[in-house]
Formats: structure tokens, sequence, C-alpha cells
């Protein structure tokens, strides 16, 4: 079984923006067991997902956010979230993404993070990464670095505030999608991304396009995240940095815990 063009993987993601786009504005939301938000906009497009995924890649085991769940018998795993960012959603806040995943074991080799709402499409396969079809360079590699975005920045997750003692000294910016955030830091925006306590649909798909770009992920507490450890839908076991190993390491000790 060979892996579908980076095109497709996009226009399926596309297809199941749109589904989106028409549940954004006036969304209902409920909450599941573990407090999070869900809405029929996530129900529908994992539903489209999977369906669409699943006749392109008939023999990929299928995982998603809101319970879809399929065995398969090939090399490769799907990691669906149909919506990620359903409380920026709710919010009618545009930085929500649809979000396909493939990896091979523990590692992403396709991806597809697409806002809608922003009209952004981040990819990547083949070992390149790509932003609405234009390739993105390796990180560190473009002119005046991050400073030609203006001031310098990390992302983090919204109780990063409650949770961490942090001493960065740039500014710390919350938007409301794990994916989004990571996305941003594979595009060179962002130094890099502190993530809550991810599952594996949240991290394949932004994770592809950084690790073409020569990011990678690894847990605050030290070590490089094994996504193979994180298959059945579990939480990983610490917060995870995002970013070049370089702008990891430099970040890690100005993250402290909050007793």
């Amino acid at each position: 079984m060979r892996l579908p063009p980076r095109s497709e993987l996009e226009a399926i993601a596309v297809r199941a923006g749109a589904i989106a786009l028409g549940h954004f504005g006036h969304a209902r939301p409920e909450r599941k067991a573990d407090r999070t938000l869900v809405t029929a906009a996530d129900r529908e497009v994992e539903a489209a997902l999977v369906a669409e995924l699943g006749r392109l890649l008939p023999d990929a085991t299928i995982i998603g956010e809101e319970g879809a769940v399929r065995a398969g018998r090939g090399p490769y795993r799907l990691a669906l979230d149909p919506v990620d960012g359903t409380a920026a959603f709710v919010a009618g806040l545009p930085t929500w993404c649809v979000c396909i995943g493939v990896l091979e074991r523990d590692r992403p080799v396709a991806g597809v993070v697409h806002a809608p709402a922003l009209r952004e499409t981040y990819s990547a396969s083949d070992g390149g990464a790509f932003l609405n079809g234009e390739p993105l360079p390796p990180l560190g590699a473009g002119p005046g670095g991050g400073d030609r975005f203006g001031d310098r920045f990390i992302l983090a997750h919204a109780r990063a505030h409650a949770r961490h003692h942090l001493s960065y000294p740039g500014k710390v910016r919350s938007l409301g999608s794990t994916a989004y955030h990571v996305a941003l830091v594979a595009r060179g925006m962002a130094e890099a991304a502190l993530v809550a306590q991810p599952r594996i649909w949240d991290l394949a798909a932004p994770g592809a396009v950084l690790e073409a770009v020569g990011g990678r992920y690894e847990y605050l507490g030290g070590g490089l995240v094994d996504l193979d450890e994180l298959a059945d839908g579990r939480r990983g076991r610490d917060y995870v940095l995002a970013g070049s190993p370089e702008a990891i390491a430099a970040l890690r000790p100005l993250v402290g815990r909050r007793a």
C-alpha cells in the first residue's frame, strides 16, 4: 500500500473543512466525559474523513478524536482530529484546524493541517513541508530567522499561566489549537510551542510538517515523544515542547512547574 499524493490528502481536508465552516458561528457545544467540548461539526467532519480516507487507504488503521477506530493490517495509521481547537471554534475564533496525520509506526510520514477560516493549509509528505503549496524552509533558514515576523514569541496551551512558571523573555501567546501552534512553529513564526499532555491526533498531522523542517517533539521533563506509545488514544505522560532541538533546549529551563 502506497501513500496517496499530498494533493489528495489536502483535497480531503479542504472538503472536510467546508463541512465545519457550515457550522462555524452557530455551533452548539456539549461536554464530553473529559469535560472538553464537542459539536455536531466534530462528528460530521470525522465521519466524512473516515469515509474518504477509508476508501483511499483501505488497509490503514484509523483512530479519531471523536471515537472512530478501525483496525488495519497495513503499515500506516491515520490519526484524525476533525476540529482541533473546538473551544476556539465555538467561541468564533478562526484558529481551528482539520487534521489528517499519517504515521508509519511511531513516525509521522505525511500530514495536513487545514485552517479553513484562515485559508491556510500546511502539509507534508516525502520529506517536504508546504504552506498553501509553497515549500517551507528548514527551521532557522529563512531570512532573518523568526525576527522577520516581529517580536519573539512562543505558543502555549491555554492553562500555561496557571500550571507553569514561565521566564521566557519574549511574548507568550495561546491561539486555541495545538495543531495550529505546531504549524506556526514549523513555519518559523514562533520559536517553539508548549503543549498540554496531548493525544496522538493532536500531534500526528502537525508533527509531519514539523519534522520535515527539522523540528521535533520532546517531553518537558526530557526525552523524545514516541507516538507509538499514544496509539491507543491515551494522553502523553508529560507536557510537550515542539520546535528545533536548539529552541527546545533553550526553552526547557525557562518553563517551571507550579506546585
